[in-house]
Order: structure tokens, then sequence, then C-alpha cells
């Protein structure tokens, strides 16, 4: 084994095992904040939905707040005349569904009977407890209500407050609504995501019965769920299926579609009454952190290469330049003077490290001694 060869190979060696182990070791921390990254996102997406949800209750309610402290109507609804509380209340809804999203309004007397609806005043008197457990809730406890219902037009997010007249009797209650569609539209303008929500089948098509367009079909068909509302329908039956829609709480995962990576969120919808009535999907394009995931292993592959060169390059200089070199020049001197040839200089002896250049002037003094400078065999050192 000659040191000239091996010393170099060992030490390359050497240097490539560590430096691909910083580097796999490096890969693996950035795929894990990559991963970490999403994750966020996940509850962010989460929080987001939730807040939105939580906000637009607060609205419908502050709105039917609003529009039943006036005077004329809570005189019109005491008094249980329709054509006036229409006429009072039919402008400031116009106002309130082109201002904000306010899609319904409704006058109920106890437990539930629809006693005007201000957006379909010519439906009224039918009896809605059935499937209104907020409204009956309201006249029954005479409390504020707010929360997300299915009615037999479709699915609402309801603000309710029951109402009094003068003299402080109770007379029925009030709610005002804000539909899905608006919602999930506004969600994706503001934060760049794919909404889709998906509502149980057979609640649906039990409570829904004045439900336009046909939605009962195959192609909304999810599970036992419909896509009652979609702001991507074609993405969004790629991103999610009926394996993937059964939850009873919230799930997320990465899927293609067309190439481009998805995360998607699943979060169960519940009504009023807590029960489980649907799913909303949210989809957010994650090819940006994948991009830049896939970019830092690269860079750090290319790290790990050029750094595994320079040291391998400095190994041979440093080996070859200071010991392998001066060796081979001091093996050749030393077997010169075991063979008798004539002195000759070292060549490049002044530019050797200090510690060859004292074996190198060792060498010489053992040269230039006479057979009479050399100690005798037995003498002291």
């Amino acid at each position: 084994m000659k040191f000239r060869q091996s010393a170099p190979a060992i030490l390359i060696g050497v240097v490539i095992v560590v430096i691909a182990t910083v580097s796999v070791v490096s890969n693996l921390i950035s795929h894990r904040m990559a991963a970490s990254f999403e994750e966020t996102q996940f509850v962010l997406m989460g929080q987001i939905m939730q807040s939105k949800l939580s906000g637009a209750e607060g609205k419908a309610l502050a709105a039917a707040e609003s529009l039943a402290s006036m005077p004329p109507v809570i005189k019109a609804f005491s008094e249980q005349d329709r054509a006036a509380l229409l006429a009072a209340t039919q402008g400031s809804f116009k106002v309130l569904h082109e201002k904000h999203g306010i899609s319904q309004a409704q006058f109920h007397l106890a437990p539930a009977v629809s006693f005007l609806r201000v957006h379909n005043p010519e439906k009224f008197d039918d009896d809605q407890s059935k499937f209104r457990q907020m409204v009956v809730e309201v006249n029954r406890a005479n409390g504020i209500r707010k929360g997300i219902e299915v009615t037999s037009s479709g699915i609402g997010i309801f603000g309710s407050l029951p109402l009094a007249d003068d003299a402080g009797r109770a007379i029925g209650s009030f709610e005002m609504a804000l539909e899905f569609g608006p919602l999930l539209d506004e969600l994706k303008r503001a934060y760049g995501f794919e909404l889709a929500l998906f509502i149980n089948e057979k609640i649906l098509h039990e409570t829904a019965t004045s439900l336009k367009g046909d939605i009962f079909n195959e192609q909304n068909r999810v599970g036992p769920y419909v896509k009652f509302y979609s702001t991507h329908p074609e993405l969004l039956r790629t991103l999610v299926g009926s394996g993937d829609i059964n939850i009873t709480e919230d799930a997320h995962y990465l899927r293609e579609a067309n190439g481009v990576p998805h995360g998607v969120l699943l979060q169960p919808i519940y009504n009023y009454a807590k029960k489980q009535i649907g799913v909303v999907a949210m989809a957010r394009d994650f090819s940006a952190t994948r991009l830049a995931d896939g970019q830092a292993v690269v860079w750090q592959t290319l790290l790990g290469v050029l750094s595994a060169m320079l040291l391998a390059g400095a190994i041979l200089i440093v080996l070859r330049g200071m010991v392998t070199r001066p060796l081979a020049v001091l093996n050749e001197r030393i077997a010169a003077m075991a063979d008798g040839a004539p002195e000759r200089e070292l060549s490049g002896a002044p530019g050797w490290c200090d510690e060859m250049r004292e074996l190198a002037q060792s060498c010489e003094r053992l040269a230039n001694q006479t057979p009479a400078d050399k100690p005798a065999a037995g003498d002291a050192s």
C-alpha cells in the first residue's frame, strides 16, 4: 500500500461520506420544513373558513336586528298586517341584499309558521317546525340564535331573534340569512382557494322541496352527498372523490390535478342542532411550496458536489505538495547516499514546510559526515 495513493483516497472518501451525510440530512430537514409549512397552511385554511362562517352568522344577525328594530316593522307584525309588513321591509331588504349579500328574510309565528318571506312574499303559512329547529328554539326560549340550516329553498347561514310588541308580549321571530355560494366566491377572491359545498342528499331532498335547478344528478353525487355549490366544478371533481368525503372531523391530503399539486382540506358542516349535514372542501395550489422544496434539494445537491470537489482538490494539493512530493525527493536523496552517488541539491526544499525542511537538513548533515565523524558501534549516543 502506497501512502501517495491510499492517503488521498481515504481522506477524499471520508470527505465524500461526510458531505453526502450532511446533504441527506439537509434534504430531510428541507422536506420536513416544507411539510410543516403545508401543515400550517391547512390549519390556516380551516381557521379562515371557520372565521368566515362565524362572521357570516354575525352579519346575518346584525342585519336582522337592524331591520327588526324599526317601529313600523314591529307595528305591522304585531297587528299581523302582512301587506304593511312587506311594505315596511322590502326596501331595506333590497339594500341589504345588494350591499351585504343577504338572501333571505322571514317572519315566523310561534313555533315556526312562516308569516312573511320578504324575499318570496307569495309563499306563507307553511309550518316549518319539523326542520327549522332554530326558529322553534328562538320562539320557545325567547332568545337570539344563529347557525346553519337547510330550508325549503336550500341552505343558508342564519341569524334569528325573537320579536315583541310595544307591551313586551312575544309576537314571533325574525331571521335573515346569507347563502353559501357568495361566501365561497368571496373566499376564492380573497385567498385564491377553490371551494365546494357538499350537502347530505337525503336531508336536502327531504327538506329543500322548493330548490331550483337539477342538482340531484350523477355528476353532482359524491358518496352520500351532492355538490350544492362549487367555485371550480371540474377541479373539485378531480380532487374530491367518494372515498375522501366520508369524514366526521377535519381531514386533509395532497393530490395532483392536471399535473399541479393541491392541498385539499375537508371540514364537516353542522346545522344549528349540531347534526352533520355536509362537508366543505377547500383546495389550494401547493406548486410553489413543492417547487421551492425541489429547488432546495437541487441546490443542496449541487453545493454538496461542489464542496466535495473543492475539498478533494485541496487534499490532493496539500498532500502532494507538502508531504508526498518532499518525501519522494528525500527518498531519492537517501537512496543516492546509500549507493554512494554524488551529492546533489534537494530541489524545492526552500519551499517545503518547516518539518520537511528540518528533515532535509538532517539528511544533509548525515550526507556530509565523514567516516571519522560517524559514531563507532557501541559508543554512547
